[in-house]
């Protein structure tokens, strides 16, 4: 019988993560069950013997979890604890006689309470979240919905700041006048996800109009992810070819590419000291860090001359990082959110231990289903092959898939196309343009 629940958050934060700690203990307080709180997760509980590190939720306002703000209202951590750390948790949790736990996080944080429920009497119950979707056997991910939504309208609207740059001149060509491009936008939107492009497909949702129909030549216009193997050549040819038709580019790309002829990570190639984690994954974001998003800027400066473009290509890389999964939240998000992590402490006083609560959809309704915790932890998934048009970004059958996480096509902005009727020219202004000597 489990009468004293801990719970803890692990990994990084997404936007409803504490939705989650919200439903575990509403559950908990509903069925009139003990439940703390671990600061820093495990490491929380590690160190236990640190005044404030184990907390009483048993007359807290879910809610309050719930209006908490960004972040994770319990504190994260990045350990994984080690033989003699998991001994030490172990002891720690009988003396405080904590006989649940419901640990939410990614497939490290699956992957560390395994570790823990193998060392302890306690039974033990994962919550998944992530915002970069990368779980196996689940639907979707609790925090990638609302991470989506923020790309998707933070990337519609960077373009619809940026492509005003756009300038089209005379240019004098061998003696001959010509019109062409003088400034052409480049944006190159880098989203997280290390080892999956589900953020980067999603960021599509900004190409949508209200009826969630993709719009040929609305951006994003090119998608990279690790997916599709990374070919230099062929990035500059498709960026060729959406200058020479549009005059502008937006690229959005994941944190991390593969490249095609070598099978290594862009991270490992082009940097001089890769930063590992606790975990062994590439560190991406800090100070030091590979940069997916200004390296393809750079190649496209140093390796790219479009025709059409007869000035200057204007390029930006745009890394919001933590912005991504701190700034928006999607109100579906949050519901699935709150339900796995009720389910989870449910789960714990039906007897059940060793799973993962995770999210499955059919008939238009997602519901919460259990697996074996093993099924998670430490793995991964891309995103599937026919969900992908190559650099074009994602098939409509993904965005019909997915786009209710985001609350539907209408959660993002939707904005004049500025289409205006040119006046007439008079002839002695056609005969004698400006030019630009090239």
């Amino acid at each position: 019988m489990v009468d004293r629940i801990i719970v803890g958050e692990s990994g990084g934060p997404t936007p409803v993560i504490d939705w989650e700690v919200a439903g575990a203990v509403d559950a908990a307080q509903q069925a009139g069950v003990e439940i703390w709180g671990m600061i820093n997760g495990l490491e929380g509980l590690l160190n236990a013997n640190i005044d404030g590190n184990i907390v009483d939720l048993s007359d807290v306002d879910p809610m309050s979890f719930a209006f908490n703000g960004p972040g994770a209202g319990l504190s994260t951590t990045r350990i994984k604890p080690n033989d003699e750390q998991y001994k030490k948790i172990a002891e720690n949790m009988d003396a405080l006689d904590i006989n649940g736990v419901v640990y939410i996080g990614g497939n490290d944080s699956a992957d560390q309470i395994h570790g823990l429920t193998q060392q302890c009497n306690a039974k033990g119950i994962h919550a998944i979240k992530t915002v970069d979707n990368d779980l196996p056997v689940t639907h979707h991910c609790p925090g990638y919905g609302s991470a989506a939504l923020f790309n998707a309208t933070a990337l519609k609207n960077v373009h619809s700041d940026y492509s005003s740059y756009l300038v089209r001149s005379n240019f004098k060509v061998d003696g001959e006048i010509k019109q062409g491009v003088n400034v052409a936008p480049l944006a190159i939107y880098q989203v997280m996800g290390r080892k999956a492009g589900w953020l980067a497909q999603a960021t599509a949702f900004a190409g949508v109009d209200p009826k969630g129909d993709l719009v040929e030549d609305r951006p994003p216009h090119i998608v990279l992810c690790k997916e599709n193997p990374f070919d230099e050549q062929e990035f500059l040819d498709k960026v060729d070819d959406v200058m020479s038709r549009l005059g502008e580019a937006v690229v959005v790309v994941q944190e991390d590419l593969t490249d095609k002829e070598t099978g290594r990570d862009l991270a490992e190639m082009h940097s001089q000291d890769v930063a590992l984690d606790q975990h062994g994954n590439i560190q991406h974001g800090r100070a030091t860090s590979f940069s997916t998003s200004i390296f393809l800027a750079q190649l496209v400066e140093n390796e790219l001359e479009v025709e059409s473009v007869m000035g200057k290509v204007k390029d930006v890389g745009l890394v919001p990082q933590h912005i991504q999964r701190s700034c928006m939240m999607s109100r579906v998000d949050a519901a699935e959110a709150y339900k796995v992590g009720f389910d989870a402490v449910q789960a714990l006083l039906d007897g059940e231990t060793g799973k993962s609560v995770i999210l499955d959809r059919a008939d238009g309704k997602t519901r919460t289903n259990m697996t074996d915790m093993a099924n998670i932890a430490g793995k991964e998934r891309q995103v599937p092959m026919e969900y992908i048009d190559g650099m074009n970004g994602p098939t409509q059958e993904f965005i019909d898939e997915f786009i209710y996480l985001i609350g539907g096509p209408a959660a993002i902005p939707h904005y004049s196309l500025r289409r205006f009727k040119s006046v007439s020219i008079p002839e002695q202004i056609k005969q004698n343009p400006a030019v630009i000597e090239n």
